[in-house]
């Protein structure tokens, strides 16, 4: 007898209660998000966190994950406070201490990078919204994927955009410009337009990298006036974005083929709110989903989403929060497939992630499907000219508006209203 009870007894009792407790362990599977909640891309990490939570209420409304006997999903978040180091320890937070089955973050490339580092090394599977620093999958790891554009794809559709511009109307740039935000991001943007612009024949006459934290970018706009560039590509997120889009605004900076920005900033509903539309008239942007394509028009199958988006911030669905969205469904997906919050059987589902139809497609690409490297090759955007207040589709012409007329050249400011 050991304390009442027989060796068997015992054995029997601790037996039950590991079975008990696996039972309760599946009615829940705990996910890491780890965002920019607070400092300089609050916006945007908040435009994430509420396509998750959406996401998030509709799937374990619908009986959460069938597989796993109807385990709920719970959301637990991080915040990088858009900082590498405090996104490195928030994730290793979520995977040591909240026991989470899987991570997504972390939009901030220079975030992203390291902190998807610490969720390889301890094999839990990560997954990348909105970074597209092109190493992040490219360092031969095997739990960290991504659904959306690399820094590579970016670039390219950029320059595709001017090269079918400059097809259509028989003139275009020969000259580029290009500045940007110093960090992962930004550098490695950069990178990809010089290789990019070389093979296709542009000159890159300056090319300048902003130090963190400058309160003024009056230097390096007077280095871009007297480089006389034909374009100008810009990579910024929203509060510089601000700032620079201000100070071009009140300088009346001509560039004649116009600013080319990726991202960043200039897809963030918060921008647009805080500059007046007359200083981003003639702006083009790649965007990462097809904004004119879902602004204005109602998708009955997504009311629920985009009725509780616009409620919650006072705009439409971003592009952020559509990633946020579909990153869920997409964990959705995997777990299914897995039927297990175990982390090597949900990084195995995610590598076997073929979706091209259902809730994870509202992002807009065309497919979800991830390579050796965990990179979604399927991943697309589309160039937009901010044309009598919209930002209009101009690239690819197939996805462009019959209506749709680029403004190409853009008009001087003195020919302005």
């Amino acid at each position: 007898m050991i304390s009442g009870f027989t060796r068997r007894g015992v054995i029997g009792t601790a037996a039950s209660l590991m079975l008990i407790g696996a039972a309760q362990a599946q009615s829940e599977v705990t996910i890491g998000l780890v965002l920019p909640l607070s400092g300089g891309s609050a916006a945007v990490g908040q435009q994430y966190r509420t396509g998750i939570s959406i996401a998030v209420d509709q799937i374990n409304a619908a009986g959460g994950i069938k597989a796993m006997n109807g385990a709920k999903l719970k959301a637990v978040f991080g915040d990088t406070q858009s900082k590498p180091d405090v996104g490195v320890s928030e994730t290793e937070r979520l995977i040591t201490r909240e026991n989470v089955a899987i991570v997504g973050g972390a939009f901030n490339s220079a975030v992203s990078f390291p902190a998807s580092e610490v969720a390889e090394r301890y094999k839990t599977p990560w997954v990348t919204v909105g970074s597209v620093k092109d190493e992040i999958t490219e360092r031969n790891y095997k739990y960290v994927f991504r659904i959306n554009n690399k820094a590579t794809y970016d670039a390219r559709e950029q320059i595709d955009a001017m090269d079918l511009l400059k097809k259509e109307t028989g003139k275009g740039p020969k000259t580029i410009a290009m500045f940007y935000e110093g960090s992962d991001w930004g550098r490695s943007h950069a990178a990809n337009v010089r290789k990019i612009a070389k093979e296709r024949g542009y000159d890159i006459v300056l090319d300048e990298a902003a130090p963190p934290n400058q309160v003024d970018f009056s230097a390096q706009l007077l280095k871009i006036r007297a480089s006389k560039a034909d374009a100008l590509i810009v990579a910024f997120y929203t509060p510089d974005h601000l700032l620079l889009t201000r100070q071009m605004y009140e300088q009346r900076l001509d560039i004649p083929y116009g600013v080319h920005s990726v991202g960043g900033g200039t897809e963030d509903p918060s921008f647009y709110k805080a500059v007046p539309p007359q200083a981003v008239a003639y702006y083009f942007v790649q965007e990462d989903r097809q904004v004119d394509a879902l602004q204005g028009t109602r998708h009955p199958e997504y009311d629920d989403l985009e009725t509780k988006f616009k409620a919650a911030l006072n705009y439409d669905v971003s592009a952020y929060g559509a990633q946020g969205f579909s990153l869920m469904y997409v964990i959705k997906d995997a777990l299914e497939r897995s039927a297990s919050a175990d982390r090597d059987k949900i990084r195995d589902a995610l590598s076997k992630t073929d979706i091209t139809s259902g809730p994870a497609m509202y992002v807009g690409y065309r497919r979800i499907k991830f390579d050796e490297n965990g990179q979604n090759t399927f991943a697309n955007g589309a160039i937009s000219q901010n044309l009598g207040g919209q930002r209009l589709t101009v690239w690819p012409a197939e996805s462009r508006a019959p209506t749709t007329k680029p403004a190409w050249p853009v008009p001087a400011w003195s020919e302005r209203k």
